[in-house]
């Protein structure tokens, strides 16, 4: 195997992810690469692997509805955090 088949760009920019089934979940998520099928963030809330979220970026540039593939612990209050995009919503 040769790598990933997709692009991936490796600029940082915030977004801010929320549950679609609980409202009051949120947290900011600093992305450390994307691609056309999902992103890896870095952010101080867990997430369980299949939880639904709207991520949305800082600058409200795009939305996109995405699937958490895994969650994993980085340090005491950091954790990464892969999705996987459902349907993507220009803003």
């Amino acid at each position: 195997m040769n790598g990933r088949k997709e692009k991936r760009n490796r600029k940082a920019v915030l977004a801010m992810l929320s549950s679609m089934t609980e409202p009051v979940a949120v947290a900011l998520a600093s992305t450390e690469n994307v691609s056309s099928c999902g992103m890896r963030v870095q952010t101080d809330l867990p997430w369980q692997p299949d939880a639904r979220l709207l991520v949305e970026t800082s600058l409200a540039e795009w939305s996109s509805r995405a699937r958490v593939v895994y969650c994993e612990t980085l340090a005491d209050t950091t954790f990464a955090v892969g999705l996987e995009f459902l349907a993507h919503t220009d803003a």
